[in-house]
């Protein structure tokens, strides 16, 4: 008969020591606050934008201006006078083209000096890497930046907001790190094989920076909806070419209301319309400001996994 395997014997269990518990205890209580603290942050960032949202479908008469959660008579005819507003559908599509045609010519244009720069046997390399840094912290200045866009056709002009936007150094700078990270075997196998620049450019290096450049088109994209001041600088006498965002802060401008006033218009016109709920200039402007922040809310979570991945550029070595 074979030997019998003896069963190892089990240790007896030990019980916790003093540290042990106090550890735990001390793990518990800051897992506790660290609930409590992010609990606060989401609220005081969440609810302005709630209040905004309730103000907006709720009867002006019966809401209250201190904390309020849920809106007093729902109704939607703000949204309606906004929608059916020219203005508003004006300048609802002169924010969506230039957040769209912007980001991507900026993207296309901004990929390939990246890929250029990225290329360590280019004759001046390090000249040109010097050159776009040097743009990121100094500029002409206001007046003469003024004065060559107007020497070159783009004030009263939509491609005043396209144009000046095309190079992005920053995302320059993180499409170039990208693309110095990745194998340069791969390029060299592609030169083997007889692909060009512009082969390995479109076939092999765009399809792997996937990442980065949903990232650098998510900020130009949110830059370019965002953007007023453009056109107070050089389309403030075009009113065909005022984005939403202007449309917006000229309506809050006229707060006061009279005959300017875009919102006491809309206001106005639901009134003498009859409409079964009362919309007051208030009301049309938190509907506007609803409006203006969705649209771009809604594309992030489509790429947010190329985002987060994109912003980890050179942050993770090996």
């Amino acid at each position: 008969m074979g030997a019998k395997t003896l069963a190892r014997p089990k240790r007896p269990k030990q019980g916790k020591g003093a540290y042990d518990i106090y550890r735990t205890a001390i793990n518990a209580a800051f897992t506790g606050f660290m609930w409590l603290f992010l609990l606060f942050v989401l609220f005081i960032t969440a609810y302005p934008l709630w209040y905004v949202f309730i103000y907006s479908i709720s009867d002006p008469t019966a809401f209250s201006p201190t904390f309020q959660f849920l809106p007093n008579g729902i109704s939607l005819e703000a949204y309606l006078r906004v929608f059916t507003n020219d203005g508003f559908l004006n300048a609802f599509f002169i924010s969506v083209a230039r957040s769209t045609i912007g980001p991507i010519v900026s993207g296309v244009v901004t990929m390939m000096i990246a890929y250029g720069v990225s290329t360590r046997d280019l004759p001046g390399r390090r000249f040109f890497n010097w050159y776009f840094l040097f743009t990121m912290y100094f500029s002409a200045g206001l007046i003469p930046t003024f004065l060559l866009y107007q020497s070159l056709g783009l004030v009263n002009s939509f491609w005043v907001y396209i144009v000046p936007s095309i190079v992005n150094v920053f995302g320059m700078i993180l499409m170039r790190t990208y693309i110095e990270s990745l194998p340069a075997e791969m390029k060299e196998s592609a030169y083997i094989d007889g692909a060009n620049d512009f082969t390995i450019f479109y076939k092999i290096i765009t399809p792997l920076c996937i990442p980065v450049i949903a990232a650098v088109t998510l900020f130009a994209a949110v830059h370019q909806w965002n953007a007023y001041f453009d056109t107070v600088i050089y389309n403030a006498t075009e009113p065909r070419l005022h984005p939403l965002q202007y449309f917006l802060v000229q309506m809050v401008a006229g707060i006061a209301g009279g005959s300017g006033d875009a919102a006491a218009q809309m206001a106005a016109a639901a009134a003498a319309q009859g409409a079964t709920a009362r919309v007051s200039p208030t009301v049309v402007r938190m509907a506007v400001t609803v409006v203006t922040i969705v649209p771009i809310s809604l594309l992030y979570p489509f790429i947010q996994r190329y985002f987060m991945k994109g912003l980890l550029v050179g942050s993770v070595k090996g």
